[in-house]
C-alpha cells in the first residue's frame, strides 16, 4: 500500500507528541511531594535517567531501529513508554522510589529513545529536499508534547490520584504511538540506495574532531534548558512568586517556545546554514542566561528571557540532523547523530545538578559561561570544516 508523504508527517509528529510528555515533568514533582513525602532534588532522577536512556537508546539502538523498519520500531516505542509508566503507577502505590527510577527512568526512556530516532529517521527520508525543516516539524512535536502533559497532569491527579494519572497517560500515549507506528514506513525509493550506507565504529566516530565538536556544543546548550525544563514549575514559584495555575501555564508556554524555536530556527538553518544557525542562537542564549538574575524580580522579564532561551535550547535539537548530514554525509548520518544524542544523555544529569547547587539565581551566570564557551567551540568547528578546503586549494595550486 502507497503511503501518502504529508501523512507519514502526521504519524510522526503523532509520536513525538506522545513521548514529549517527559518534558512536562516538573509538574510532577509536587503531586509526588504531597503524597509521597518524595523530596524535589531526589526525584528529579528519575527525569534524568529518562533522558539519559533517551539518549544511549539513540546512540547504540539507532542502527537497529532503521534495520526491523519504522513499524517495529515504533511499536517498541510504545510498549517501553507505557511500561515504564503503568510501572511508575505501581512505584507510587508502592511508595517505591527506587522502583520509579527503574520505570519511569529507565524503562520509559528506552520508548523515549525509540520514539524519538524513528520518525526522525523516517520522515527526513521523504523529504530529502528540505531535511531541516523535515526534522524541525518532527521534533517541534516532542516539544508540544509538554504544552498538553502539562495541562492534563493536575487534572488527572486531582481527579484519579495519582496513580491514576500515570496509568491513563500510560495507556493513551501508549494508544496513540501504537496507530502511528502501524502507518509509518519509509519510502520505497531508499531501498534503492542502502548500498551507500557506510557502517562507522564507534571509535572512527568518538575520535573525529568534527563530532568532538558538535557533541560539545549540542551539551553545552542543552545544559541550561534543560535544567530549567527539569525544574520550571518550581522555579516559577520560587523565583518570582507565581501561583500554581501560573505555574502550569509557565510550563505549558515553556513546551510552546520549545516547539517554535525548533521550527523555526530549523528553517533558517536551511536558508543561512547550520553553523551560522547555531552560532545565533546560541550567542542569544547566553546573553539571556546572563539578563536573568537582573531581571529575575519582574515576573514578564523572567518569563521573556526563559521562552526565548527554551526555543533556542529546541533549536538545538532541531538543526542537529541537518547538521551531522551536513558535514558527514547522507551515507553516515544515522550512527554519527546516534552518538551526538549522547550529549543529550549527559547534559540530562549535568544540567539540573548545576541548577541544585544553589537556590541563588545567580547560577544563571554559570550557565552563560558555558555557552559562552559553546561559541569559542563553533569557531573551532568552522576551522576543522575550512580546513579541508583549503587543503585542497593548496593541493590545486601546488599542481599548477
Amino acid at each position: 500500500m502507497s503511503k501518502n508523504k504529508y501523512l507519514i508527517v502526521v504519524a510522526g509528529m503523532v509520536m513525538q507528541l506522545s513521548i514529549g510528555s517527559i518534558y512536562a515533568y516538573s509538574k510532577w514533582i509536587e503531586p509526588l511531594s504531597k503524597e509521597l513525602n518524595w523530596d524535589a532534588h531526589d526525584t528529579k532522577t528519575g527525569f534524568s535517567l529518562a533522558i539519559c536512556f533517551l539518549g544511549l537508546t539513540a546512540a547504540f539502538m539507532g542502527k537497529f531501529a532503521q534495520k526491523i523498519g519504522p513499524t517495529k520500531g515504533g511499536l517498541i516505542a510504545a510498549a517501553f513508554l507505557t511500561i515504564g509508566l503503568l510501572g511508575s503507577a505501581l512505584s507510587v502505590k508502592l511508595n517505591s522510589m527506587y522502583l520509579f527510577y527503574l520505570t519511569f527512568g529507565v524503562i520509559q526512556g528506552i520508548g523515549l529513545g525509540f520514539g524519538y530516532i524513528v520518525p526522525v529517521y523516517t520522515v527526513v527520508k521523504w523529504f530529502p529536499d528540505r531535511p531541516g525543516l523535515a526534522s524541525g516539524i518532527i521534533i517541534m512535536s516532542f516539544a508540544l508534547g509538554s504544552l498538553l502533559t502539562s495541562f492534563l497532569i493536575g487534572p488527572l491527579y486531582t481527579s484519579i490520584g495519582l496513580t491514576g494519572a500515570f496509568t491513563a497517560l500510560g495507556i493513551v500515549y501508549g494508544f496513540c504511538m501504537l496507530l502511528s507506528s502501524l502507518y509509518l514506513a519509509n519510502p520505497i525509493s531508499t531501498s534503492e540506495v542502502h548500498h551507500t550506507h557506510i557502517d562507522l565504529t564507534p571509535k572512527e566516530i568518538i575520535t573525529d574532531k568534527r563530532f568532538i565538536a558538535l557533541w560539545i556544543l549540542l551539551f553545552l546548550n542543552v545544559c541550561g534548558g534543560i535544567a530549567i525544563i527539569s525544574k520550571a514549575a518550581v522555579l516559577g514559584e520560587e523565583v518570582v512568586g507565581m501561583n500554581s495555575v501560573q505555574a502550569t501555564m509557565f510550563v505549558a508556554i515553556i513546551g510552546l517556545f520549545n516547539g517554535i524555536g525548533r521550527l523555526f530556527w530549523s528553517s533558517i538553518s536551511d536558508k543561512i546554514g547550520c553553523w551560522t544557525t547555531f552560532m545565533i542562537f546560541i550567542g542569544i542564549n547566553a546573553a539571556c542566561f546572563a539578563l536573568i538574575p537582573t531581571f529575575s524580580t519582574n515576573q514578564i522579564s523572567f518569563q521573556v528571557l526563559t521562552f526565548i532561551i527554551i526555543a533556542g535550547y529546541g533549536a538545538g535539537f532541531a538543526t542537529m540532523p541537518s547538521f551531522v548530514k551536513e558535514i558527514f554525509g547522507i551515507e553516515k548520518y544515522g550512527p554519527v547523530l546516534g552518538y551526538t544524542l549522547t550529549a543529550w544523555s549527559a547534559a540530562a544529569f549535568v544540567g539540573p545538578l548545576l541548577l541544585g547547587l544553589t537556590t541563588d539565581i545567580t547560577i544563571f551566570y554559570l550557565f552563560a559561561i558555558l555557552l559562552l564557551i559553546a561559541l569559542f567551540v563553533g569557531l573551532w568547528l568552522k576551522t576543522l570544516l575550512l580546513k579541508p578546503v583549503m587543503d585542497n586549494k593548496k593541493k590545486a595550486q601546488t599542481k599548477v
